[in-house]
């Protein structure tokens, strides 16, 4: 597995990856304004928005995605194949973010609705901190929709990395 960035041919891969990579961890958790929002439209059309933002984690096929918001430092997704968790295509991926970032930023962040408890869980074990809830604003095609969420930190100014 390499971690590279998405490349135009990628994009028709990516959008499904997402959808249902969200779904899994969303359904149940955020309001019906953005669940309604979220449909496969949705997903394409940001994967296109933010294909120049975008790294993914391929193997014979695309395994993951991460989209970061290079300008304060954001992962605004971190999305993997339901067929390749647990198999270092996450981790992978938020290492390549931060390798990014360092230098950049002091510190990287992300949002994670509270229900999500995977991947609160997955992002703690990756040394990342729950600074407490906020109120994210979710884009849609018709609009922002407030979704309560944790904002989650990792401060990269300490990190040295060995490997």
């Amino acid at each position: 597995m390499i971690v590279r960035p998405a490349e135009p041919a990628d994009l028709p891969t990516l959008a499904p990856l997402w959808r249902a990579a969200w779904l899994d961890g969303h359904t149940g958790h955020v309001p019906a304004a953005l669940m309604d929002a979220r449909g496969p439209d949705h997903f394409t059309a940001h994967i296109e928005k933010y294909a120049a933002s975008t790294l993914v984690a391929a193997g014979d096929r695309v395994l993951g995605l991460i989209i970061l918001g290079d300008e304060d430092g954001e992962v605004i997704q971190l999305a993997v194949d339901q067929s390749a968790r647990g198999q270092g295509v996450g981790g992978a991926l938020l290492r390549a973010a931060e390798d990014r970032f360092r230098g950049r930023h002091s510190q990287t962040w992300l949002a994670v609705v509270p229900g999500n408890t995977r991947a609160r869980r997955f992002y703690e074990f990756h040394g990342w901190r729950d600074t407490g809830p906020m109120t994210y604003q979710a884009p849609t095609a018709t609009g922002l929709v407030d979704v309560l969420v944790q904002r989650y930190v990792k401060d990269l100014d300490a990190i040295r990395r060995t490997d």
